[in-house]
């Protein structure tokens, strides 16, 4: 996977260019933002978002824990809260526990280390 650095030497532009031409935070001349889009496609790049988690300091993502995504009252909730989530740029991690209490604890304490931005729990009945 290519970086930012290779994007930039194939373009022949600085590395800030190649992040203003991303992100779109400052004017870019019209050759050059046609050199680094040019290669990006090249080159295939793909953004690092847990680079960019880091630096922004949030992840964009918000997992959602079900007992029983084969359930279709689980699988409706979901549905709604990916549509919504969506629709503000957040991406969404499902994580399906089998309605075991013990996977349903491993896997809350997996998202809070990945640092998702939420979590949304049904928790499972004991």
């Amino acid at each position: 996977m290519a970086t930012m650095r290779e994007v930039a030497q194939h373009a022949g532009v600085s590395v800030t260019t190649v992040s203003h031409v991303l992100n779109g935070t400052r004017f870019v001349s019209g050759d050059l933002k046609d050199r680094v889009t040019a290669a990006i496609e090249k080159l295939n790049y793909q953004p690092d978002h847990r680079a960019r988690s880091l630096r922004r300091g949030r992840s964009e993502i918000i997992a959602v824990i079900v007992s029983d995504i084969g359930n279709t009252f689980f699988s409706t909730i979901v549905r709604g809260i990916e549509d919504r989530l969506l629709e503000s740029g957040y991406g969404v991690l499902l994580c399906n526990t089998g309605e075991d209490a013990s996977v349903e604890e491993r896997n809350v304490a997996m998202m809070l280390e990945q640092r998702v931005d939420g979590l949304v729990v049904a928790p499972t009945l004991m």
